[in-house]
């Protein structure tokens, strides 16, 4: 057998022992996926079914499963349960398979820039990495973009420097894969990129590189700007805020501690050895010419890293394939009996943080120095957390009909995410909601937990409500009765509650309405201002009134200000307004006690009639975040709006129509231009993913109707003589 031949027999055998671990450890876990693992799994779950159902945009849909999640991961699950059940080993057997794919592409680097036995260890020692292990039994993107990270270098090294026009050609395919993994794809591999385009810059025959690397960065762009395209402008934010805003629970920048997270948790990362032999390896590896300058610079993005606020040790899992590069860079350079010692030692250490990784067996050593044991491991736990059971108990409570559930929780095996993918799992007719704010609007259901409610920045909310229902609202818990309760593993209990306030007989039907109409009006002082001319009528006997119901309520003003009054958002004037609320529920035993009015449920939301005057609704846009200077005229049928960009200003006529796809309006833009030029429909349609809203209004939690809305020279005007309500 040649040498070639015997070390590709040997990973494999190593493949298949760590499928054979990630099988085992799956066989005994009974946990909930996390947070963002039951996120992915659900929108594996999505895609399945989207691919599956006929009779729709496929690929328009699967392109906006997620604002910041890329599909190619996803939808590799959702295709393998057209084949394998919909289990936990299904959804791995993916993360498995991008695994092979990296430790290969290592394997080839380093066999063409060290030498073959330096080539297999580099690709044991990624292979056997605590955290490899450890990410192989989670369906997270972080192993697969490592293995992305991975098959770029390899397939730049066989570019070599842009001079072959195949590998070229494979180098944009690694680019566009890659970028649709995960967005950050593109910070681990400009780098490298950016080195070979030098080298094809100062080659003699740099015209043609130049055209092939041209050609490498179109690809990629093709297959990247699918996805990317319709979020060009939301995208950038929300990374910043990942990075920085949102990463509360993570040390300052540039404090000490913050600096040193990467250099304490280097060790666990990628194994006691093989960090050392990273280390030494960096500096062994400038003995090889072709492999220092990719190794040096596919691990500078650590750096990178360590100045962003959020520290997690997922982000820097796909550096590990130059620091397995360097490090068996590290054994190649030292003496052929050293070099054998070593090498069998790397060995014999990377099956014990396998079996650490995976089964803590045996428990790995903590130590002071770094902030986490020597080896990151998870074992199995067989513990139930009795999900199926509570959500049994929320089926058979509420009849199997589709109730709206809140979670209040945030803990990693007891939180929306995991009951939501689990619900969507079973196909059960659930809706999941988050905690609430202030009250709980729109909650049929609500699932708690006694103990710890999740991470310090998230647990604000599910600690008030816990608090709430152990005896600080006694109202509140009055109205949401325990019937069901089950212990959980971390010694905490699990609880369904189910909203079914109780009738209340304390105070008479005449109290009860008075207070209605006083707690109506504080009600909405949290979304309008400068109220005129307001009368609230409703419809209910006594005896439903003592239930908290209300068949019908209708608010009249000649003018008001509404919006998000209670938060300070821009509020608009409205004229004329009708406005009926139909299925009205509220808690009876708040109103009947401290007389306020607690609203839990609305059937729908009529707008019958409302008028809005042209100043008014310029006043309202010129309140909008830069719209200072736009101007808007409202004519026949038609809007015509002006923005100003700094430059030339941008023009288009808006037309408002009746609602569909379960918005209650539609807009519809058309001869947008700027600076008099007119913008391509792909420009248009894009600008309108980001600016209108009646997406967001399709998901508000109560069925809104407008009357047929009308443009009308200098006003805006809902219902009166057009005709029917649309919905």
């Amino acid at each position: 057998m040649s040498a070639a031949r015997r070390d590709a027999a040997l990973l494999a055998l190593l493949l298949l022992v760590l499928a054979g671990v990630m099988v085992a450890w799956l066989a005994v876990d009974r946990r909930p996926p996390e947070w963002d693992h039951a996120n992915h799994l659900e929108r594996a779950l999505e895609c399945h079914r989207i691919l599956a159902e006929p009779g729709h945009a496929r690929f328009a849909e699967i392109m906006a499963m997620s604002s910041f999640y890329p599909p190619l991961v996803l939808c590799a699950a959702g295709l393998l349960y057209f084949i394998l059940p919909v289990t936990p080993l299904t959804a791995q057997l993916v993360m498995w398979g991008f695994l092979v794919a990296g430790t290969l592409a290592i394997w080839g680097v380093g066999r063409r820039l060290l030498d073959p036995p330096a080539g297999l260890l580099a690709a044991f020692l990624f292979a056997t990495a605590p955290f490899v292990v450890f990410s192989l039994l989670r369906f997270q993107l972080d192993l697969p973009l490592a293995a992305m990270v991975a098959l770029a270098l390899y397939a730049l090294v066989r570019a070599e420097g842009f001079a072959r026009p195949g590998w070229s050609l494979g180098v944009g395919l690694a680019l566009g894969l890659g970028m649709v993994v995960k967005p950050p794809f593109a910070a681990y591999v400009l780098p490298p990129l950016a080195w070979n385009a030098w080298l094809a810059l100062r080659a003699p025959d740099r015209g043609a590189r130049l055209r092939r690397l041209g050609l490498a960065l179109a690809v990629g762009l093709v297959l990247a700007l699918p996805w990317y395209g319709p979020r060009l402008a939301g995208l950038p934010m929300q990374i910043l805020n990942r990075s920085y805003k949102l990463a509360t629970e993570s040390p300052p920048t540039l404090s000490a501690s913050g600096l040193l997270f990467y250099p304490r948790t280097f060790l666990p990362l990628c194994g006691v050895l093989a960090g050392l032999l990273t280390l030494w390896g960096l500096w062994a590896v400038r003995r090889f010419p072709r492999a220092r300058a990719l190794v040096w610079s596919a691990i500078l993005p650590l750096v990178i890293f360590a100045f962003i606020q959020n520290k997690n040790l997922r982000y820097a899992l796909p550096v590990l394939p130059a620091a397995a590069l360097a490090a068996a860079a590290g054994v190649a350079v030292l003496g052929p009996s050293t070099r054998g010692w070593v090498g069998a030692a790397c060995v014999a250490l990377g099956a014990l943080q396998v079996s650490m990784a995976a089964f803590a067996m045996p428990p790995p050593p903590p130590t002071r120095v770094l902030l986490l044991p020597l080896v990151m491991s998870d074992p199995p736990v067989a513990a139930d957390w009795r999900h199926a059971e509570l959500l049994a108990a929320v089926l058979r409570e509420t009849g199997g009909r589709g109730a709206r559930v809140a979670v209040v929780p945030n803990d990693n095996y007891f939180s929306v995410s995991n009951f939501r993918y689990e619900a969507l799992r079973d196909g059960l007719p659930l809706r999941f909601l988050r905690p609430w704010d202030v009250t709980p609007f729109g909650v049929d259901v609500a699932i708690l937990k006694t103990g710890d409610q999740g991470p310090d920045a998230a647990s604000a909310k599910p600690d008030r409500i816990m608090r709430a229902f152990e005896g600080g609202d006694p109202w509140l818990a009055s109205a949401f009765p325990l019937v069901a309760e089950v212990p959980l593993p971390d010694g905490s209990r699990g609880m369904v509650r189910v909203r079914r306030p109780p009738a209340v007989d304390t105070v008479g039907a005449d109290v009860l309405t008075a207070r209605l109409v006083t707690g109506a009006d504080a009600f909405l002082e949290d979304f309008t201002r400068e109220a005129r001319g307001v009368t609230i009528r409703h419809e209910s006997s006594a005896e439903s009134l003592r239930r908290g119901e209300v068949a019908s309520v209708v608010i009249e003003a000649e003018s008001v200000l509404v919006g998000e009054a209670a938060r300070g958002r821009p509020l608009l004037r409205v004229r004329d307004l009708r406005v009926v609320a139909r299925g009205l529920r509220f808690n009876p035993g708040r109103l009947a006690g401290p007389g306020r009015l607690e609203v839990l449920d609305l059937e729908g939301l009529s707008i019958e009639r409302l008028r809005v005057e042209e100043a008014d609704l310029l006043d309202f846009v010129h309140a909008q975040k830069g719209l200072r200077r736009a101007t808007l005229t409202l004519e026949d049928g038609v809007a015509r709006a002006r923005v100003p960009l700094g430059g030339p200003a941008m023009t288009a006529r808006v037309h408002l129509l009746p609602g569909r796809d379960g918005a209650p309006f539609a807009l519809v833009v058309e001869g947008v231009r700027v600076g008099g030029l007119p913008l391509p429909s792909l420009v248009v349609d894009w600008m309108l993913r980001h600016l209108d809203p009646t997406p967001r209004l399709r998901r508000l939690p109560v069925a809104v109707t407008l009357a047929t809305p009308r443009i009308l020279p200098g006003r805006l005007e809902i219902g009166g003589e057009a005709g029917a309500a649309t919905r």
